[in-house]
């Protein structure tokens, strides 16, 4: 039987995640091995200055289910360690969309992706748009929660089945807020910026100065997984590679260094 490692960076009460995590426990041999507590933005960070402490362990709905005070990326790692062989890595869902180069590198869930893939293992990330009602609530709770698990399930059969596409690592997946019936999955680039960050200026009751960033979205490019998230309403899949430096590059970069 396959195996299995779920993740997120929203913690162990995430709607998503547990809904997930019993679909697939009928289909695989599952291991859940999630952060204590809400961890958005923190990218690839590991737990590098102070000892890693496990929450919570136990097998009450039927699979391996570990909580500690880490980060999601760190979760890959202890996860390897407690369990040998693992087939697949799944981060996700996450309540808000992970799309484009700039929110991937610093979503804690896509990042956990990265750390999978980097030590070898396939991995999908998995996303779905937030409505502004939903930016702080790290549940997961929506309607279309049974289509996304199914979708999710699918995907993940088909890679344990037949393999990652050749020479990709990651797979993004993106779903949008509400998803009806003209929504389909749709192959995508990753845009480069969804959002412009400026730093807005503000005082406090003390008087003194503090700093609040202000997200400002950029109108998505045609044919990226934020065009098709959040204009067309379909489900984005993107291919992420991480040896993305070409011979070519190489080549362009020594002749530079000669002139």
């Amino acid at each position: 039987m396959y195996k299995v490692c779920l993740t997120n960076d929203d913690g162990p009460r995430s709607d998503g995640l547990l809904r997930l995590a019993e679909k697939l426990s009928k289909e695989v041999e599952l291991f859940v091995v999630v952060p204590d507590g809400q961890r958005s933005a923190s990218g690839k960070a590991l737990t590098l200055t102070k000892p890693i402490r496990i929450t919570e362990q136990h097998q009450k709905y039927g699979y391996s289910f570990i909580t500690h005070d880490g980060f999601p990326a760190d979760s890959v790692v202890l996860g390897e360690s407690f369990h040998e062989g693992i087939d697949l890595f799944i981060s996700g869902p996450n309540t808000g969309a992970n799309v484009g180069y700039q929110s991937m590198l610093t979503s804690g869930t896509v990042g956990a992706a990265f750390e999978a893939a980097m030590r070898g293992i396939p991995a999908i990330a998995v996303s779905r748009q937030a409505t502004p009602e939903e930016w702080f609530d790290s549940t997961g709770a929506t309607n279309d929660c049974e289509k996304i698990c199914e979708v999710i399930k699918d995907l993940a059969m088909k890679v344990l089945n037949r393999g990652m596409p050749e020479k990709i690592d990651i797979l993004n997946l993106n779903f949008p807020a509400n998803i009806c019936e003209t929504t389909k999955i749709v192959v995508t680039k990753p845009s480069k910026v969804r959002m412009h960050n400026e730093v807005e200026r503000r005082i406090d009751p003390n008087g003194r100065p503090y700093y609040w960033y202000l997200g400002i979205e950029k109108e998505p490019a045609v044919g990226t997984d934020g065009y098709e998230v959040f204009v067309n309403n379909n489900i984005s899949i993107s291919p992420v590679i991480l040896d993305w430096i070409k011979d070519a590059d190489i080549i362009r970069m020594e002749d530079f260094m000669k002139k």
